[in-house]
């Protein structure tokens, strides 16, 4: 029972926060307006079949048929689906180290099949998502609030009473870069970024999801940014935001339906109106511009949501150019990824110097190439065996549809880098945000991983801030030269230590919970 709420938990403080939509079930999927899931063969809109086939194209599009297979032939998707997509993604990782052509075609697969859903302009009248996309709506006109406050200079990052800047920011990011909480790419980012947000003055910044717990929106205002912000209406979220923004040096832009007072929009109905109106601010622009994603929807809404934002992510591209526009991504934990071998060796250690209760129930995690994985780097470098190592991060729980929202972002991101845009993506820690503490549960869990080194949960602003220092780095500093695209992940991941944890974070649930409970530990001891 522990490892399951300890497997729940991970379902939710493992992924970037963000205002939270309510889940639809399968039952109303059909009688859902605007995006709907494409019909099957059957007549249905099943979201099992959507997911299955976005997989099985990305290992048609990879010459991985036997892994096609296995995913077409898995009858208990909804509880198995996390051994195929990781199937899947570690042979991403393997072609974007060994074939870099077959990887942009997989992955221009995956994103081709993930988008194929349709579009309700009026109750009965389908259009596809592409052509409705495409074509735009214009509805929404802007309102602007201009901020009178002092441009932020520096930024200041509070952590547990204490308030982080210039060198206890630089010792504690040294710290947590030394224990292995985060990587060294995201400390030496930190530690620059955090001391000129400043430079961003000037920059333009289109953020879907501007009501993101973890997402920049209120530090770019600080930094002199004009922000033009995609949320859905809510006269409580949008009256704080503006009120916000007056004190800052910075500009907020608001999309309002004409008519309409309420400022707002909805990626689910007004997604071609909101391209539309990205793409006129991004275009009018003076200087350069952002688009920041940092979305988030309970179940299969998230999917949906996930499309429009592809599309829209596609538009700035192709209209803007690399020259104009760059990218932003908050990556949740719970993906899978390709890590570094210090990681690896951090392992070993931690393991050696773990206390007997933990290597005695722990299990140990397995960071190796798997069978298929090594096969796939066979028939690409038969003169090697596989040089890599692989962090299997999907939580069961969380389900299939959040994995594929949150892979189809990671695609995306993988091809804009390999076109020469500038992307920044890092991983995200685990956080004390709202919607994990409401729950009592997840909450002491939270309180009792610090004792499982090098664990560390965060609170939100310390968080937010920490990823806003390593966005102002990513825009304003050469990026850092990798070896693989999926790689553009693993620089300056902020992982919460869960790649150099030596257990299953599900096999010391018990444990974790009882700390937490008895004795919680916010953060790791000195």
């Amino acid at each position: 029972q522990a490892s399951r709420m300890l497997a729940r938990a991970s379902a939710l403080f493992l992924r970037p926060s963000a205002s939270p939509l309510p889940f639809r079930g399968l039952s109303q999927v059909a009688r859902m307006p605007s995006i709907l899931f494409p019909t099957t063969e059957k007549g249905d809109r099943s979201t099992t079949t959507f997911t299955k086939e976005v997989f099985k194209a990305i290992a048609t599009a990879m010459e991985c048929p036997e892994v096609a297979e296995g995913i077409g032939r898995e009858k208990d998707w909804r509880h198995k689906y996390n051994t195929h997509m990781e199937t899947v993604v570690e042979n991403l990782g393997v072609l974007s180290l060994t074939d870099t052509p077959l990887l942009e075609k997989a992955l221009l697969a995956g994103l081709e099949k993930a988008r194929s859903m349709d579009f309700e302009v009026a109750e009965g009248d389908l259009k596809s998502l592409k052509e409705a996309m495409a074509a735009g709506e214009s509805k929404f006109e802007t309102s602007t609030t201009k901020g009178t406050g002092e441009l932020m200079k520096e930024v200041k990052i509070p952590y547990h009473g204490e308030t982080l800047t210039g060198a206890s920011l630089d010792s504690q990011c040294d710290l947590w870069a030394k224990v292995g909480t985060i990587e060294q790419g995201a400390a030496d980012a930190i530690k620059s970024g955090s001391k000129k947000p400043a430079e961003l003055k000037g920059r333009t910044f289109l953020v879907l999801g501007a009501s993101s717990e973890l997402g920049a929106v209120r530090p770019l205002l600080q930094a002199g940014c004009t922000v033009a912000a995609v949320m859905r209406p809510s006269e409580k979220r949008w009256g704080e935001l503006t009120e916000f923004a007056k004190g800052t040096a910075g500009t907020l832009l608001a999309p309002v339906p004409r008519g309409s007072e309420q400022p707002g929009a909805d990626l689910l109905s007004d997604g071609p109106a909101v391209s539309e109106w990205l793409l006129k601010l991004g275009q009018e622009a003076p200087g350069p511009v952002t688009l920041c994603t940092y979305l988030y929807a309970d179940g299969e809404a998230n999917v949906r949501l996930t499309a429009a934002a592809d599309y829209i992510a596609e538009a700035v591209a192709d209209k803007l150019g690399k020259q104009k526009v760059s990218f932003s991504y908050l990556v949740s934990g719970s993906t899978s990824h390709l890590i570094p071998d210090s990681a690896v060796r951090a392992q070993e250690e931690n393991y050696t110097t773990a206390s007997f209760w933990a290597r005695t129930f722990g299990t140990r995690i397995n960071y190796a190439a798997s069978t298929e994985g090594a096969r796939l780097w066979y028939t690409k470098k038969p003169d090697s065996p596989a040089d890599y190592h692989f962090f299997r991060g999907l939580v069961v729980l969380q389900g299939p549809n959040y994995a594929v929202a949150q892979y189809m972002r990671l695609w995306r991101a993988m091809l804009l880098h390999m076109k020469g845009f500038t992307v920044s993506a890092p991983v995200t820690p685990n956080c004390r945000t709202d919607s994990v503490v409401r729950n009592a549960t997840m909450k002491v869990l939270l309180e009792g991983a610090a004792y499982w080194k090098p664990l560390e949960s965060f609170d939100a602003d310390t968080a937010r801030l920490a990823m806003f220092s390593i966005l102002v780095s990513d825009l304003l500093e050469p990026a850092t030269q990798v070896d693989s695209p999926m790689k553009i992940f693993t620089t300056k991941a902020f992982h919460s230590g869960l790649w150099r944890c030596p257990f299953e974070l599900g096999s010391l649930g018990a444990t974790t919970w009882v700390l937490g409970k008895v004795a919680p530990r916010p953060k790791p001891l000195p």
